[in-house]
């Protein structure tokens, strides 16, 4: 993989009785100054994954503490952005993981943070979840913040009919937007039923409340 980019911060990341170190960008507005106009007209395309959202935390610490629920499993990660959640599921050793991003500077990043926190790489792919290339169906989907737009809603419930496996299930993490709301109500028409679970996540002295939801194909 290429190399980083030199203007690099290493925070210190507590998640209960676990804790990783995390590389992230210094300073985001020249990460975004750096997206021209063509690029952004083209697809949107912001480098939402250099932050580091409530949601990460949430569905990270959800994951260490259902670890026997992973351990041995197949599992795919949709939008690693700096690997924070991808580390919590390396740490329940799955049979295999591959982490999935759009950018390939979030898949460099998260490569680094494996690295510095001593865990094994996963498979790393970078994807686009509109038009996934994947072999085979997973036991565990594990994705957060992906639902922010109503444009992603119908190839998200494509790719959860498509790769999870029978008795599998699928972990998602968002912070209650309202435009979320017409993902579930899509979902549960599509034949996935679901339950949440909210979490409190401190960021930046405010309390936000994340919902990780857990969900099946009905069956």
């Amino acid at each position: 993989m290429k190399s980083i980019s030199p203007d690099l911060i290493l925070t210190d990341i507590p998640l209960g009785k676990s804790r990783f170190k995390l590389w992230r960008i210094k300073n985001l507005d020249d990460l975004v100054d750096q997206v021209s106009d063509d690029l952004f007209n083209e697809d949107e395309r912001l480098p939402y994954w250099a932050e580091l959202w409530p949601s990460s935390f949430a569905l990270a610490d959800y994951i260490l503490n259902h670890a026997p629920e992973i351990r041995g499993k197949r599992v795919l990660e949709l939008g690693c952005g700096l690997g924070l959640t991808a580390m919590a599921v390396a740490r329940c050793v799955p049979a295999e993981f591959i982490a999935t991003d759009y950018e390939s500077a979030a898949l460099r990043l998260a490569a680094k943070n494996f690295e510095e926190n001593g865990l094994p790489q996963p498979q790393w792919r970078e994807m686009d979840w509109r038009h996934p290339d994947l072999v085979g169906t997973f036991d565990l989907l594990v994705a957060s913040d992906v639902a922010y737009e109503q444009r992603f809603f119908e190839p998200l419930i494509r790719l959860f009919q498509k790769y999870l496996a029978p008795e599998g299930r699928v972990l998602l993490a968002e912070p209650n937007r309202s435009v979320a709301r017409g993902f579930f109500g899509k979902l549960a028409l599509s034949g996935f039923n679901f339950e949440q679970k909210d979490f409190p996540v401190i960021q930046d002295g405010h309390k936000i409340t994340v919902s990780v939801y857990r969900i099946i194909k009905e069956k």
